[in-house]
């Protein structure tokens, strides 16, 4: 938890199914509940230790089981209130690999910036913003998502015209004088190919316009955004290796016409140390328009089917001011039954 191995993304590709194996009736909710430590505190934080809970739901259902729902709600953490931060309802037509998802989703990337984040901490490339905006590929979005995922291609078209406005791991963003919302319907395009089996290529592209309004009506403007991007991945025995480049454009940065570029990436290496276990080395980079480096240097390691156990530390590289920061994870699901085979 939450990696996956080729059977857990088959499983998830598929829509929850396993085909010609037949359902049994399942519960379909779970708790996950998970304490993370923090030993240098970032300033948009006040607790060392961070508690939160987590309800998930999911369930099968229709002509051959090709529907389902997934929902995951946050009970709030460092007095932050309580939010649904995933909802949609799918098809998937096991067959083919077509499906088609409404509601609130996360954008699928090649490396998960929040669900089933194989770390604690996201790559930055995946949360900065620019300017006013609160832009980025780790927010989920309300919208529609098509597409279609077999071993040899998967694409994803999305629409979107709304996004999480909750705070889910940490203490509620402040109130701003600005109040930003979807000028029109946000798209994303990803599409990643197979190459020879192990060798997966592909890229991505965000286009998206927010219409800000101060508060006190004095002020409205837009800005429009681009956000496209390169990325592969190569699987070879206990090895991983990731790596992805984006580069964006906003047209109108500060409200006053300004146009900003922007950019960032990573490269992952991991190494299965057990079939429970991992260790991963991670090279961040981002510019919005200031660069920050930094090394992300993780142990994992899953002592049950339900449990997860994260050290952290991520090392800035020629940060003036910046320190490195220590991190620890504990995940459990509940119940948490028996021992990994």
């Amino acid at each position: 938890m939450p990696d996956l191995n080729a059977f857990g993304n088959a499983f998830r590709r598929n829509g929850f199914v396993l085909p010609g194996v037949p359902q049994k009736k399942v519960v379909p909710v779970a708790l996950r509940f998970q304490e993370s430590y923090v030993k240098e505190l970032p300033q948009s934080q006040s607790r060392h230790f961070n508690a939160l809970a987590v309800l998930i739901s999911t369930a099968n259902f229709g002509h051959e089981h090709s529907y389902s729902y997934f929902a995951r709600y946050f009970f709030g953490s460092q007095g932050a209130p309580g939010s649904l931060y995933y909802a949609w309802l799918q098809h998937v037509n096991i067959a083919s690999g077509v499906f088609e998802r409404a509601g609130l989703f996360n954008l699928p990337l090649l490396a998960s910036a929040t669900q089933r984040l194989d770390t604690i901490t996201p790559p930055p490339v995946y949360t900065y913003t620019v300017g006013h905006a609160s832009a980025n590929f780790a927010t989920p979005r309300w919208g529609l998502m098509l597409g279609q995922r077999t071993d040899r291609l998967e694409t994803e078209l999305a629409f979107s015209d709304d996004e999480y406005h909750g705070a889910a791991y940490g203490a509620p963003v402040p109130p701003s004088i600005l109040q930003q919302s979807f000028a029109y319907p946000e798209t994303f395009l990803s599409v990643t190919s197979a190459v020879g089996g192990l060798f997966h290529i592909g890229g991505l592209v965000l286009s998206g316009a927010r219409h800000f309004q101060a508060v006190n009506g004095s002020q409205t403007f837009t800005d429009a955004y681009v956000r496209d991007g390169v990325q592969g991945s190569l699987s070879a025995g206990p090895f991983d290796l990731l790596a992805q480049q984006i580069w964006g454009r906003d047209s109108n940065a500060d409200g006053k016409g300004t146009a900003q570029g922007s950019s960032g990436g990573f490269v992952v290496l991991r190494y299965h140390t057990t079939a429970h276990s991992y260790l991963g080395l991670r090279y961040d980079a981002a510019a919005n328009p200031y660069a920050v480096r930094d090394w992300d240097i993780y142990a994992v390691v899953a002592p049950t089917a339900f449990s997860r156990f994260v050290v952290e530390t991520t090392r800035p590289i020629n940060q003036r001011g910046a320190t490195a920061q220590l991190n620890l994870q504990l995940l459990l699901g509940i119940p948490v039954p028996g021992r990994l085979p």
